[in-house]
């Protein structure tokens, strides 16, 4: 019994002797990682939208070019993603599952106010991009969300939700779709020959063109707003890095080299500078270097 009470003593004088050890010197947790993605140059080039989980959910943030005011945009339950900037500035279009158990269409005004839902699908409704002229909205669908594998499909719309197409109708995954400078082309990602490849087709789902061929993996072509460029993410030499290359496909050469990859390349409105995501796995985050691939920095810290 002795021995009982004396371990109780020691227990308790070791306690008594912890509580003295200033809190300077004890062990504190580092702060926990997060990501900060998909990133959106607003058409003025001042401002710069783009999701983070900073707060323990993905929300949509805003900030100036220079990683400057950051403001959180959305609150809601759930990933709210992929904003993209409306012609004027005044619009941020993006995708949430907030009220649905499936991800779909909403509009808010560039400070965040008045959130008003666009669609009502059956499927994944999300990655939606303005047409230059503002009156349409490109957008893709996942019509087999409770299937393996999924049926990405590119739809077009009236920028209230009204009047919805599927341009793709076909059996393959079709992905990120971008407007061409006059609206008039349309440039995505296909999977139908078995490998993701870079395609462009008119505006009306017409007439698809496949612009690169090779046997890589080839994902989210990001068309130049004066109409001459396109970037891209590739992994054709072992890693996802970023290239560019003309609009008709040639001239392919490779902007960064870092690793472990990049993520999807945005051109700023003047075509000087490209924003991407650096690293391609968790946590990521937001970085910009000039067109030809030199002074490459982080934006947000």
């Amino acid at each position: 019994m002795s021995n009982f009470f004396s371990a109780i003593r020691f227990t308790l004088a070791s306690i008594a002797l912890l509580s003295l050890v200033p809190l300077w010197s004890q062990t504190v947790a580092p702060p926990k990682p997060y990501n900060n993605t998909m990133p959106a140059w607003s058409p003025d080039g001042s401002k710069i939208a783009f999701m983070s989980d900073r707060d323990g959910d993905i929300e949509i943030y805003v900030m100036d070019t220079d990683g400057s005011h950051q403001k959180r945009l959305t609150t809601s339950p759930g990933r709210d993603a992929h904003p993209a900037w409306s012609p004027d500035g005044s619009k941020i279009v993006f995708q949430s599952p907030r009220a649905s158990q499936e991800p779909q269409l909403y509009v808010m005004n560039a400070d965040g106010s008045d959130q008003t839902r666009l669609t009502n699908n059956a499927g994944f409704t999300g990655v939606p991009v303005y047409s230059h002229d503002g009156k349409k909205i490109l957008f893709q669908v996942n019509e087999n969300p409770t299937l393996d594998p999924s049926h990405w499909q590119i739809y077009v719309m009236d920028k209230d939700g009204s009047h919805q197409r599927n341009l793709s109708n076909n059996s393959a995954n079709d992905q990120v779709p971008k407007w061409s400078k006059d609206d008039s082309q349309i440039l995505f990602f296909s999977d139908i020959t078995g490998k993701d490849q870079m395609y462009i087709m008119n505006a009306d789902g017409s007439q698809r063109t496949r612009l690169v061929t090779d046997t890589f993996n080839d994902h989210a072509p990001s068309p130049s707003h004066d109409g001459t460029k396109i970037a891209f993410a590739s992994e054709r030499d072992g890693s996802w890095q970023i290239y560019v290359m003309n609009s008709d496909g040639s001239d392919q050469h490779r902007l960064t080299h870092e690793s472990p990859g990049m993520g999807i390349p945005v051109w700023s409105p003047d075509d000087s500078k490209i924003l991407f995501t650096f690293p391609a796995e968790e946590p990521r985050d937001l970085y910009i270097m000039n067109s030809d691939g030199s002074n490459i920095h982080k934006v947000v810290n």
